[in-house]
């Protein structure tokens, strides 16, 4: 791990209780311990040789290996969906596994930047949290957060891409984040501002946003160490437990903004946390099928009338010289009549096609 920088705060030697908090953003990842009271008494950023999950994996390896207190839980927040599916696998309590493992939870940014921000706040109401990296630019992933400070929840969120906009001291793209938060939903009802993140602390951001939000903005106690703090907060709860991948949608800022705000415009192509609004909704084809009235036809076939003659003979011999011969006939007449009844059920099959068009939804300013 390159570039580590530790610092303990004030406090006992001793820490029954502790708990370990993690922030993984991009190549960075931040950890700090809290002891009993709740004050840090020890903190960690590391910067990692490159942004993948098996890196961060290595990297919490040795920050719990490391650290010199008795930790009882580990909150670990991802800024990356990716990287949050991976750490719960393979950090998942298991046979032939470290006992730590049962130790962890592991959240989403935009929950661990909550519980800090709710505390920061500087009053009631919709606040905005905004996590920059340490040139100023919003955090990869999703570094912004819109919730309610009474309740902690979270109503929205909207990720930035690397590198996208741009610093905030630029007032194009402290204009961009500021689309983003009002688009965002909750933004409209944003009544302040806290800021995370390293960049927090580059002289002239929160001037910048304050001035392109028209909100008052404030910047939390080591901002740097923040996402962490809330990991830890949120690994105390009672009954924590280990949280699966947001599925919201996002707001989506890529190169092409750079390259839009170079002349003069500012471009996005934004999706929403619970909102589709942007996207084109796919054409449904929908297949009716019409069965038409069952219709029955009597065929009657003609009569069939059978004959049938018996000859009965009868000789009757006298005793006189004459001989009288009687015959006797009968006729039987048989008539059978054969019916067939045949049901016909014709069914026809017609395929409707509906074609419906959403217009995306431009952001607020």
């Amino acid at each position: 791990m390159a570039e580590t920088r530790s610092a303990q705060y004030g406090g006992g030697s001793s820490s029954d209780g502790s708990v370990l908090g993690i922030s993984v953003v991009e190549d960075r990842v931040a950890s700090v311990v809290r002891g009993a009271d709740g004050d840090i008494i020890a903190s960690n950023l590391v910067d990692l040789p490159d942004p993948s999950a098996q890196s961060a994996e290595n990297a919490i390896h040795e920050l719990v290996d490391s650290v010199p207190y008795e930790i009882n839980r580990i909150g670990v927040a991802c800024a990356r969906p990716a990287t949050q599916s991976y750490l719960q696998a393979n950090l998942a309590p298991g046979t032939s596994r470290p006992a730590w493992y049962d130790k962890v939870a592991v959240t989403d940014m935009p929950a661990a930047l909550a519980e800090v921000a709710r505390t920061a706040a500087s009053g009631t109401g919709i606040v905005a949290a905004i996590d920059l990296d340490r040139d100023a630019v919003p955090s990869p992933g999703s570094s912004v957060v819109n919730l309610d400070s009474a309740t902690g929840e979270v109503l929205g969120t909207a990720e930035f891409a690397y590198g996208s906009p741009g610093p905030v001291t630029d007032p194009a793209h402290a204009g961009a984040v500021a689309d983003a938060v009002m688009a965002a939903p909750g933004g409209s009802a944003v009544t302040s501002v806290v800021l995370t993140g390293p960049g927090a602390e580059v002289a002239g951001t929160s001037a910048a946003l304050e001035y392109a939000l028209a909100r008052p903005v404030t910047v939390v106690d080591q901002p740097a160490l923040a996402a962490a703090v809330g990991a830890a907060v949120l690994a105390l709860r009672p009954g924590a437990v280990v949280r699966t991948p947001s599925t919201r949608r996002w707001w989506l800022i890529g190169a092409a903004m750079a390259a839009a705000l170079a002349l003069g415009a500012i471009a996005a192509s934004a999706v929403f946390a619970g909102v589709d609004a942007t996207e084109e909704e796919p054409t449904p084809t929908t297949t009716v099928t019409e069965t038409a009235e069952a219709s029955t036809v009597t065929r009657t076939a003609a009569p069939v009338t059978e004959v049938r003659t018996r000859v009965a003979t009868t000789t009757v011999t006298e005793s006189r010289d004459a001989t009288s011969t009687t015959t006797e006939t009968e006729t039987e007449t048989e008539t059978s009549t054969e019916t067939e009844t045949v049901t016909e059920q014709p069914t026809e099959t017609v395929t409707e096609t509906t074609t419906v068009s959403v217009a995306g939804q431009t952001p607020g300013p």
